[in-house]
């Protein structure tokens, strides 16, 4: 942390002019891992910030522990464009059975306190926060486990839906409600598909997710 607080200050006042810095943290909703390289979500709004200096990784599997462990190795920045957040999924498939208060309010505690770093390191940064989507439609059901003769999970869709309250609160006026703006365009198939492999974002749904969040970003400014 002392080496990125020298950096902001070094960078403050140094007469080199680098590129505006787009910090990127989360799974595999916005990471290239599904869609291909260059697809995913936060490789297209990085293409539509350019220039800029990409800070972060992104990655299938990740969970909040993941995105803690990088604080450590971030440079920092005064000059931020912004800071693109999708943490929660994982976390909460990983689990057995449905998750109890304690949980929720655990992941609540780390997930402010991960914000409150990344707002030091990064004090100028608008930042996006996503939600969590559903690409069962609300059913609970994927085609992987359908093809399996596994059941529904509802009792998933309903921790969904709570951990996204949870989300919310974290976020803020910083939230991107991806929940909504996807439903109906999961497994349901009432609308064009944008997922792939059960639970992952196709190139179709990542272009999508990126307009979203870069629209966002424009109507902020």
């Amino acid at each position: 942390m002392i080496s990125s607080a020298v950096g902001q200050f070094l960078e403050f006042f140094s007469g080199k002019r680098e590129n505006p810095v787009f910090l990127a943290l989360g799974d595999s909703i916005i990471s290239d891992c599904y869609p291909g390289p260059g697809y995913g979500v936060a490789a297209l709004v990085q293409r539509g910030l350019e220039p800029v200096t990409r800070h972060g990784i992104t990655r299938t599997g990740y969970r909040l522990p993941d995105l803690e462990a990088q604080l450590p190795h971030l440079q920092g920045s005064t000059r931020c464009r912004t800071g693109l957040l999708s943490i929660g999924g994982n976390d909460l498939l990983a689990l057995d059975s449905p998750p109890d208060d304690f949980w929720y309010e655990s992941f609540s505690r780390r997930y402010q306190e991960l914000r409150r770093q990344l707002g030091v390191l990064y004090p100028s940064a608008p930042w996006l926060v996503c939600n969590l989507y559903d690409p069962t439609d609300g059913t609970g059901q994927l085609p992987g486990r359908e093809a399996r003769g596994f059941p529904p999970r509802p009792e998933l869709v309903e921790s969904l839906g709570r951990l996204n309250r949870v989300i919310a609160e974290v976020a803020g006026d910083d939230l991107v409600d991806i929940h909504a703006h996807c439903l109906g365009h999961g497994w349901s198939r009432r609308l064009p598909l944008w997922f792939q492999m059960d639970i992952e974002p196709n190139r179709e749904g990542a272009r999508q997710l990126a307009d979203l969040l870069l629209h966002r970003l424009e109507a902020r400014r």
